[in-house]
């Protein structure tokens, strides 16, 4: 069976709260549909460079996931940049 996953309400409210102090309010890139859902986080790998050091410290990027309420578009936010803590 499978499991399904949903953000707590607050921890929900504190990423809209970020996007919108950013002015992510632009329509949908593929249908141009305004309505959009936070659906989690994630973390996107990094892989280091063949001969490279300079990733070594950074080997994932932590965001959020937000999707088309309309198509299913899914675009992702650096949670970083929006000033939101990083979720264990």
């Amino acid at each position: 069976m499978e499991k399904e996953y949903r953000l707590d309400k607050t921890r929900q409210e504190e990423i809209i709260k970020a996007l919108q102090a950013k002015n992510v309010f632009q329509p949908c890139p593929r249908c141009r549909n305004l309505e959009f859902e936070v659906i989690g986080e994630s973390l996107i790998p990094l892989h280091e460079p063949k001969g490279s050091s300079w990733w070594a410290t950074a080997p994932e990027i932590p965001v959020v996931l937000v999707s088309c309420n309309n198509c299913g578009y899914i675009a992702q936010h650096a949670t970083g940049v929006l000033g939101l803590s990083r979720r264990a």
